[in-house]
């Protein structure tokens, strides 16, 4: 049952992609595609119900594994994807008929979103560690097409940068993965049971701690610049505000999360080899350091888009921090923000992107008076910066709460204020941006035509689940959170 099931996800986006080149289906890409979507999400969340049911899922003898921290981010990308598509559909129309993109490129653009959802997808589903960087590295090539579609020189150069960065970045990776082959190797044998994450957390502690070590500074350097962890950010400012603002979501909302993903996969064969001081350390300097430097760049931006990104390196920042601290709090609260991130930055970049066509730009100075102009995109803004800010009843209050308390469990108190205080500042400077977008005087004679059904679904619904698991969660969900935080301590 699990094998189909992962097989119908992972296949419907690949046939759907493959489809929507035939010339007859071309038309109709756009709903070829949220269809796919739509069995994918069907799919994960079946597959979720089992792990929550019948524990740990395995397929393909031990190629497939899928246990609560894989259904986390799988379900996510799931809904994201299929917000995203649903949200293109009208999105790419429009910039066809402005002239921003060519007829042909809306089938192209359809078939790459498909592409870059069924790569996702693969990545917290695969046992093999070897397969999940190749996974990883697929991803990157196919958001690079995505994010340079628009074929002008910001967008071609922000899809170079993210190219080398990212192949610079995913190279360290697979050098740290080797490693960590080369440490199990004496044990495991010449074999790709030496590459299968089950079996390395089995004998972590028998993997040579020098070995591993060094395995795990590649690794944290490699994946971490998919992550958006500062210094190895500089990508991302650049590719999230030149892609289309569906892919923006994609790209904020699960990419990065799968890059964690892997991150914190080794994490626990590094602790259980060296210790957790070892790892945490590093984790917790990465993200304080990511934290930080992302808070300036908020507070003077004016592109809107490049705000939302530069606060995604921050909270990436964030959850670094919390699973740094580790211990109950801080890896649930690493979790809860995790997944809070992921709604919150997709509506607001599909929101964004309403604006940015609307105005004709993506600076805010223009975008003055949207509350007025376009009272449901503007209330979607406000809403999702508060919730992105951390502000009750939304679940970044909860977890942001459960980072300080986890910094004074692990004896870091004083690391947790500084990360508080950057939280809070960073907030601030995203309400202050946002309330001026909202609630400016407009310009003289603007109107914004009224959004349609797709656009409004699209944005809303991540948001209204946000606030749903915020206020009422249900729980499995917090069963799974529960379970997903044991697994990144080790114990699961």
């Amino acid at each position: 049952m699990t094998q189909m099931l992962v097989a119908s996800m992972l296949l419907a986006p690949m046939v759907a992609a493959l489809s929507i080149q035939a010339p007859p289906l071309r038309r109709v890409a756009g709903p070829l595609a949220l269809l796919a979507a739509i069995v994918t999400l069907v799919s994960a969340l079946t597959i979720a119900v089992r792990v929550q049911t019948h524990g740990p899922q395995t397929a393909l003898g031990e190629w497939i594994y899928i246990d609560s921290l894989s259904v986390v981010i799988l379900v996510l990308i799931a809904v994201v994807a299929v917000c995203a598509t649903l949200n293109s559909i009208p999105y790419i129309t429009h910039d066809i008929a402005d002239g921003h993109l060519r007829h042909e490129d809306g089938p192209r653009y359809f078939s790459l979103l498909m592409v870059f959802t069924a790569n996702m997808a693969v990545v917290p589903v695969i046992n093999n560690l070897g397969v999940m960087w190749v996974a990883i590295e697929a991803t990157t090539v196919v958001s690079v097409l995505l994010v340079s579609i628009y074929r002008t020189g910001q967008s071609l150069e922000a899809a170079w940068k993210y190219l080398v960065l990212g192949s610079v970045g995913i190279a360290l990776a697979l050098f740290g993965t080797m490693m960590t082959y080369y440490a199990s190797s004496p044990i495991l044998g010449e074999s790709s049971d030496g590459l299968l994450w089950t079996e390395l957390r089995a004998i972590a502690s028998q993997l040579d701690p020098d070995i591993m070590r060094l395995a795990f500074v590649f690794l944290l350097v490699g994946y971490g610049t998919k992550v958006g962890l500062a210094p190895m950010h500089t990508w991302l400012p650049d590719a999230h505000s030149q892609a289309p603002s569906p892919v923006s979501a994609l790209l904020s909302g699960v990419l990065l999360n799968c890059a964690l993903y892997a991150i914190l996969r080794f994490r626990v064969l590094a602790a259980g080899s060296v210790g957790d001081a070892f790892t945490d350390d590093l984790l917790i300097a990465f993200g304080l350091f990511s934290a930080g430097l992302a808070l300036p760049f908020i507070i003077v931006q004016h592109d809107i888009k490049r705000m939302l990104a530069y606060s995604s390196v921050e909270h990436m920042g964030i959850i670094a921090l919390a699973v740094g601290f580790g211990g109950p709090f801080g890896l649930y609260a690493a979790m809860l923000h995790l997944v809070a991130h992921s709604l919150t930055k997709s509506s607001l970049f599909m929101a964004a992107g309403v604006m940015v066509q609307a105005f004709n730009t993506r600076s805010m100075h223009r975008m003055s008076g949207v509350l007025s102009l376009a009272p449901f995109g503007g209330a979607i803004l406000l809403v999702g910066v508060v919730g992105l800010s951390g502000l009750p009843p939304f679940a970044m209050f909860t977890s942001e709460y459960g980072l300080i308390a986890g910094s004074f469990t692990a004896g870091h108190g004083l690391i947790g204020v500084a990360g508080l205080l950057l939280i809070a500042l960073a907030a601030a400077s995203l309400l202050y941006h946002i309330v001026q977008v909202a609630y400016g005087q407009p310009r003289p004679g603007k109107t914004i035509a009224a959004p349609g059904a797709a656009t409004l679904l699209s944005i809303s619904v991540p948001l209204v689940i946000l606030v749903v698991l915020s206020i009422a969660p249900p729980g499995d969900f917090e069963s799974a959170l529960r379970d997903a935080a044991t697994v990144i301590g080790g114990k699961g």
